[in-house]
């Protein structure tokens, strides 16, 4: 066989798809000796159309979650209405980039282009496989013509069986990530790098890259705990909730700093004591694996929900219903530390630091096998 060619596929509909597709790209040119290419395909078969969903879904679950979830629930069945509309938008790119890049396999880390590829299975007999990016199954993932499913945790096998997927389809990996929230941190290092005060609390304070959620609120409950505590506040590309949280950073005289975008976040993660969150399935996979427990406020309905309940079932994360159950939480946290102690052992017993070089393992099977029966 020439050089193993292995596309990755995902799509812009929430950062995390991307990350796991990036990571995922990297690894296997680094390790396999094969040739990735990383497509963002939403944005590859429709610039405008791409651009229209992403704003929706940040628009949905900002201003009218519960639309959200009504849509997401009623995607969670067999043949409904998106699974066939959105394989339409994408064909022609597919069939060109199929042509032009010749991979020996394909993986997805979002289920439209995973839709996309089972669809013309018949037509292009790539190897194929899918990573669920959420620790909750939906049927939106599941099609007829996906070789592989990978999933975070053991319990989804059993999810995936009742959608009709076969036991011997499934493979228990966990999500893959980028390398650095694999590594070991030195925590006073890196505070000390960053201006910290080791002998306070640190809250990293991060709603994904759009800044979505009461950041504004949370941080001022946060300011009451005066100086048991300091604050890293991450508000991505929103420029506005910047603004606002620099504003209430001087009203309440903090200790800590506030941040735009970062590309070293799994520094902030690795240096702090608890993570303040909304639970995206990429966020949830980085926090557990740096060993970091993870408060949860306001998660998006839907996968969101199965992402809180697994951090909460674990041990790993609390879920704050409201702004005053996190007030009652840092009341309770001042007098037992120990509990976030507690919560790190629980999140790095959960942890798969091995996520991507086994998912890529197994795909590379897949192009072995599928070689020995082309020859």
């Amino acid at each position: 066989m020439t050089k193993p060619r292995l596309l990755v596929l995902s799509a812009s509909i929430g950062a995390g798809h991307v990350k796991a597709g990036e990571g995922l790209c990297q690894a296997y040119t680094e390790s396999f000796n094969g040739e990735a290419r990383h497509v963002d395909f939403l944005r590859y078969a429709s610039p405008l159309f791409s651009r229209w969903i992403e704003e929706a879904y940040y628009i949905m679950t900002k201003h009218t979650p519960s639309v959200y979830k009504l849509l997401y629930q009623m995607a969670d069945h067999p043949y409904a209405p998106a699974k066939k509309s959105e394989i339409l938008i994408g064909l022609k790119k597919y069939r060109n980039l199929i042509r032009e890049f010749k991979p020996h396999a394909i993986i997805s880390t979002h289920f439209f282009p995973a839709a996309v590829v089972s669809y013309m299975y018949p037509h292009f007999k790539v190897p194929n496989g899918v990573v669920l990016t959420d620790y909750v199954s939906h049927d939106i993932w599941v099609n007829p013509n996906t070789n592989l499913f990978f999933v975070a945790h053991e319990g989804m096998v059993d999810e995936l069986k009742q959608l009709g997927v076969a036991d011997d389809k499934i493979r228990v990996t966990g999500i893959p990530i980028r390398p650095a929230f694999t590594r070991e941190y030195d925590r006073t290092v890196l505070q000390k790098k960053m201006g910290l005060d080791p002998g306070r609390l640190t809250f990293l304070l991060m709603s994904g890259g759009n800044a979505i959620g009461p950041l504004a609120e949370v941080l001022k409950i946060l300011g009451r705990f005066g100086d048991k505590v300091q604050v890293i506040a991450i508000t991505g590309h929103n420029e506005k909730s910047f603004q606002q949280l620099q504003e209430v950073f001087q009203e309440m005289n903090m200790q800590g700093q506030v941040l735009g975008f970062v590309d070293n976040v799994h520094e902030y993660m690795a240096a702090a004591d608890l993570l303040i969150s909304k639970a995206g399935g990429l966020t949830v996979t980085e926090a557990i694996t740096i060993g970091l427990p993870m408060a949860i406020i306001q998660p998006t309905p839907g996968q969101e929900d199965g992402n809180t309940a697994f951090l909460t079932g674990s041990g790993s994360g609390v879920y704050f219903k409201s702004i005053k159950d996190l007030e009652n939480f840092m009341a309770e946290l001042s007098g037992n530390p120990a509990i976030i102690k507690r919560m790190r052992q629980n999140a790095l017993k959960l942890a798969k630091l091995d996520a991507t070089q086994s998912i890529l393992t197994e795909m590379n099977k897949l192009i072995l096998e599928n070689d020995k029966d082309v020859s």
